[in-house]
């Protein structure tokens, strides 16, 4: 019963609504319509006030020049008698100083022209009507007549009409044709609205002039005169005068007799914008009935759907707690008091212990103390309140998730978040397996550990094994080439035998950087290179092993790549002597390899030129599915040839990638055997300068020789030590360990002390630290004896133990002559540059 009340209630109160707009949106639209209507006839009677006033000052203007012309011309009179020619050229001047009229007209008595202004009207008479002219005659005063076409133009004109009386001349009447086009614009900007007519009339009707102009009416009276209306200028409603299109209009009299000026707008124009507001009146009615009757049935639907919504809330409370039960994880959920509103069974399974505290309305504080008392958290400890209040702090302040051990040894994640209405929403996650997998991550995170520091251990046991031979190689090579009994050709292969093995000693410098290597931080040495030059040096190196096979080498260099460029010249040379050696290698007898560089564009924003190397070879090629699988680690193909270990290629690819380039491999179609390879290398390579050549590295002229002890164990190293000072024009006595080193120090302070010490680190007995931290404390000059460390010991922690026994500087073996040089230059310097290991005689480690 009650909703049956309800529903009557709704109809009723929607019937009222529906009245009430039906009845407001008819009373505005009604008030609307007068408004516009009024709007009209107000807008009517300024029209017609302003174009009368427009039209009156139009006709007084050529009023006053008319009645001017007889003191004008009486000025041309002569013997008593005005010249016709005369009057025409004052009329013709003052027509082309006046822009209210077209011409200017003196009429004899028969109407025929006596002067004009323009020379065609002087044999044409106006279209005068003589009555008109008797009138002006007889009034005195200017009389308006017309309208009618012009015999030359064919445009409409009235004619304004005033007696003139000129000596020697009797009856003359002055006419000025003013063409109706003139009128009509003066009164242009009084009427600028859709719908509204303005219009010149006499008192019988005839139109004299309209805007806008109306062909049909124009010099013919109307149905209903002008004089018909209010002469004080009131706006009347009706009907149109030339039709029955209804209007509001209003006249007004003008100065001259029997003219009017009429205003007339339409009705239909005049509503315009009624009607507008009309249809969005009734458009929001429409609406506003629409959202009544929507509204009545929305209210309708939902009495319908109360008894509904009560029996799915149920429903959807039962669906939700059966959700909730089905979850993996624990779910909880407290209010705003901290009291426990639901949980699921998997919540309980965990907190096993604290499982018969969980239930409903049971406080969070009281479910945490009595598990805590039971043994449900293992890291509680003995201060049970303590860890009651910590857990409390953090359940209430939305931190971040953390990690519980269980009873059973179980890990679980919990996670709480508190909800706008100030409860608390918590989930309980089963992380044992994610913990078990964590702690086989960690053993296998420490084995690489300990994996990779065994290795680095035995890439610098293998780089100081590699230096000691290496620094006999490069020191006799270097001391051969400079060797003047040597022929042209002796000291080419010489040179070419240096640069190999100046490359081999920094292919070894980088064997200490493996580390960054695979940790992705190799450091580049940039430097303004010369890359033409760069790239012939590489087919230097690898032009004897192509002419063993055979096999022609050449260089393609496009002028579009830059002339210098700052590059890594050594991981450049590493990276391109690799793709030509096995270009070589795996080329056929007989056959080409081609070096090739060229620019793929301009330089970019950042400055640099986009620049593609390549090799070509006419090979076996590299079959399309293993183009990307070769530049991994340990990777061969079975290209007829044997030999290297696989890494060549990963080692390029990695170069090419901390350069910030790419490189690949594609088939060779201008191969002649229809065969072969492309290996590209594609680099960012930004210009330089040029590099200002290094001062050779001999000895300054006028330095005295040097007097340099040399201490090394390696019998070739000391040959080479010899060979390259004596080269330099120094004095060498060697020792074959640091006891000796000590004891030739010592004997020579008095004698001829030594200038410099060559100590190597690694000798038998004593070593080259424990010799320099003996010599460093002798007496007198000896202990500041200039000691430079020569070893294959060039990693941070051997150069700092260097120093910290004594020595001034470092130098790594291989011996560079030119380096050597350098470092025996600074030591010779003035006392005051001397480290002040060598000032106070004693060792600073």
């Amino acid at each position: 019963m009650l909703s049956h009340r309800i529903r009557r209630v709704i109809a009723l109160g929607c019937i009222g609504i529906l009245l009430l707009i039906l009845l407001g949106t008819a009373l505005v639209l009604d008030r609307l319509r007068d408004s516009a209507l009024s709007a009209a006839a107000q807008t009517v009677q300024r029209v017609a006030k302003v174009a009368e006033s427009t039209a009156n000052r139009q006709l007084l203007s050529v009023d006053g020049t008319l009645a001017g012309l007889p003191a004008i011309l009486g000025q041309l009179a002569q013997d008593g008698a005005v010249d016709r020619a005369a009057a025409s050229r004052m009329l013709r001047d003052i027509n082309f100083q006046n822009l209210n009229f077209r011409d200017l007209v003196i009429l004899r008595p028969d109407g025929r022209p006596w002067a004009s202004a323009l020379a065609a009207s002087r044999s044409l008479p106006p279209p005068i009507d003589p009555a008109r002219m008797a009138e002006a005659r007889e009034s005195g005063t200017a009389v308006v007549t017309g309208p009618a076409r012009n015999a030359l133009t064919g445009e409409w004109a009235l004619f304004v009409l005033r007696a003139l009386d000129l000596p020697g001349a009797e009856g003359l009447v002055a006419m000025a044709e003013v063409p109706v086009s003139i009128i009509t614009t003066m009164m242009a900007p009084a009427g600028d609205q859709p719908g509204l007519r303005i219009s010149v009339e006499r008192r019988d009707g005839t139109l004299l002039a309209s805007l806008p102009h109306d062909e049909t009416w124009i010099g013919r009276p109307l149905p209903r005169s002008a004089a018909t209306m209010p002469a004080d200028g009131s706006a009347v409603q009706g009907t149109s005068r030339s039709g029955t299109t209804p209007v509001v209009a209003a006249a007004r009299p003008m100065l001259y007799r029997d003219l009017f000026v009429v205003a007339s707008l339409s009705v239909s124009a005049a509503l315009a914008e009624y009607r507008e507001d009309r249809q969005r009146l009734s458009i929001v009615a429409g609406v506003s009935t629409l959202l009544v009757v929507a509204l009545a049935f929305a209210l309708h639907l939902a009495l319908r759907q109360r008894e509904k919504v009560e029996a799915e809330r149920a429903t959807a409370r039962r669906l939700l707690e059966s959700a909730i039960e089905t979850m993996p994880d624990g779910f909880v959920m407290f209010d705003a008091a901290d009291r426990l509103v639901i949980c699921n069974q998997r919540y309980r399974d965990l907190y096993a212990v604290s499982a018969p505290f969980i239930r409903p309305g049971a406080k969070f504080e009281d479910i945490i103390r009595e598990g805590a008392k039971r043994g449900q958290y293992p890291q509680a400890g003995e201060d049970i309140e303590g860890f009651v209040a910590q857990v409390t702090a953090w359940h209430r302040n939305d931190q971040p998730s953390m990690e519980r051990l269980l009873p059973d040894g179980r890990w679980i994640l919990v996670t709480e978040r508190r909800t706008p209405t100030g409860g608390t929403v918590g989930i309980r996650t089963d992380i044992t397996a994610l913990k078990h997998a964590m702690a086989d991550l960690a053993k296998a995170r420490d084995a690489a550990a300990a994996a990779t520091e065994a290795k680095s251990r035995f890439l610098a046991r293998m780089s100081h094994e590699l230096r000691t031979p290496l620094n006999g190689v490069l020191g006799l090579a270097q001391v051969l080439a400079r060797d003047p009994a040597l022929s042209g050709d002796q000291r080419q292969r010489a040179e070419t035998l240096e640069t190999a093995g100046r490359h081999l000693v920094a292919v070894a410098n980088d064997v200490l950087d493996l580390a960054k290597v695979e940790a992705g931080r190799l450091e580049l040495r940039l430097a303004a290179i010369g890359v033409a030059g760069l790239l012939r040096d590489c087919i230097s190196l690898v032009r004897p092993a192509a002419e063993a096979k055979d096999v022609a080498l050449s260089l393609q260099l496009a002028p579009s790549v830059p002339a210098h460029a700052e590059l890594d010249q050594t991981r450049l040379r590493q990276m391109l002597l690799n793709l030509l050696s096995n270009a070589v290698r795996f080329a056929p007898c007989g056959s080409r390899v081609e070096l090739a560089a060229a620019a793929l564009g301009p330089a970019g924003a950042d400055g640099t030129v986009p620049v593609r190397i390549e090799v070509r070879d006419s090979g076996p090629g590299v079959p399309a599915d293993q183009r990307r699988a070769i530049f991994g680690d340990f990777v061969q193909l079975d290209r007829g040839t044997s030999g290297g270990s696989g890494l060549g290629l990963a080692i390029a690819a990695g170069i090419a990638e901390q350069m910030g380039g790419r490189i690949g491999c594609e088939e060779n179609p201008a191969s002649a055997t229809g065969s072969g390879a492309v290996f590209w290398v594609e680099l960012p390579l930004r210009p330089a300068l040029a590099a200002v050549p290094a001062a050779p590295a001999a000895m300054a002229a006028g330095q005295p020789a040097m007097n340099i002890l040399v201490a090394d164990d390696v019998p070739a190293n000391l040959a080479v030590a010899r060979a390259l000072l004596e080269s330099a024009g120094h004095r060498v006595t060697c020792v074959a360990d640091g006891q000796q080193a000590v004891q030739a120090v010592q004997d020579a302070a008095a004698d001829r002390p030594f200038d410099a010490v060559l100590m190597d680190v690694m000798m038998p007995g004593t070593d080259g630290l424990e010799a320099t931290r003996r010599i460093r404390e002798l007496p007198g000059p000896a202990a500041r004896t200039p000691i430079l460390a020569v070893t294959a010991g060039a990693f941070p922690e051997d150069v700092a133990a260097c120093r910290a026994a004594g020595m001034d500087s470092h130098l790594a073996k291989p011996i560079e002559r030119e380096a050597l040089i350098a470092a025996l230059a600074r030591l010779a310097g003035p006392a005051g540059d001397a480290p002040p290991g060598r000032a106070t005689g004693k060792g600073q480690g």
